[in-house]
């Protein structure tokens, strides 16, 4: 197969660990690889691309020898864009489009519509390309052994799903428990375990000293004078929700699965 390979966490990093090895699994294994990243990460973006930007693509070799990379200052479902469009079309038509894999997992439907990796895939369900999502479910450090592994195990799903692709069938999101037997894992086909915002937020307010207008924090919408006040919020998400969400999960369900060591 020529396999196209997006991801939502960038080039090699301590964020991106997974990419490398995975890409070489897939090519070990007799596959035509082609490697678009965003040239940072991207996560919690979904299916977004940037509009109006003007988007630039750099080269990256991720190893002696190895294939050069495309970096683009993007987003992942740009990367898909740019990768089935505009950048491969010397070589022969790409056939599936992999996203990932994940630094983490993406199970539950909050995280599966909020992930960058999902949104690549999605992207190129919308090109009409078949399309998996794949996650490594830790965001803990992993031996190269286990890591190892479970690009192998991932490569073997991916080409069995190939063969025995189900009718109507769009994408597949897949989730590898990054365990010492990941290799002898249970399978299972499971639905997404539905989760929304309650009581948790992504956001904190932060001690801002801001003013707008000279007044004091005090003075909100419809305060003295009708002025606003200057605040500013930062990334800090509550996720006391969704863990609340995945401990309660039935059996069935993504979330089920992986919190209990099957893919």
């Amino acid at each position: 197969m020529h396999i196209l390979v997006v991801n939502d966490d960038g080039p090699i990093s301590t964020s991106s660990p997974y990419i490398y090895p995975f890409v070489s699994a897939l090519q070990q294994a007799g596959h035509r690889t082609s490697v678009v990243l965003p040239d940072k990460p991207r996560s919690w973006i979904g299916k977004a691309h940037m509009v109006g930007s003007t988007l630039e693509c750099s080269y990256y070799t991720p190893a002696p020898g190895a294939d050069q990379w495309t970096l683009v200052n993007g987003t992942p479902a740009s990367c898909t864009q740019l990768g089935l469009h505009h950048l491969l079309t010397d070589l022969p038509p790409v056939d599936l489009v992999v996203s990932g894999p994940n630094f983490g997992r993406n199970a539950t439907t909050i995280y599966n519509l909020s992930s960058g990796t999902v949104g690549g895939a999605l992207e190129a369900a919308l090109c009409r390309k078949k399309a998996i999502a794949i996650s490594f479910a830790s965001k803990e450090q992993q031996s190269s052994e286990i890591i190892a592994a479970a690009a192998r195990i991932s490569v073997q799903l991916i080409e069995k799903l190939w063969r025995k692709w189900g009718p109507g069938v769009e994408l597949y999101n897949i989730n590898v428990p990054m365990t010492a037997n990941v290799g002898a894992c249970k399978v299972l086909y499971t639905q997404a375990l539905p989760s929304s915002w309650i009581s948790g937020s992504l956001y904190q307010e932060t001690n801002s000293n801001g003013l707008i207008n000279g007044l004091s924090k005090g003075h909100i919408n419809g305060g003295s004078n009708g002025a606003l006040t200057h605040k500013t919020f930062k990334w800090a998400p509550q996720l006391s929700d969704i863990s609340r969400c995945v401990e309660e999960s039935p059996p069935g369900t993504d979330a089920w699965a992986v919190s209990n060591g099957s893919i």
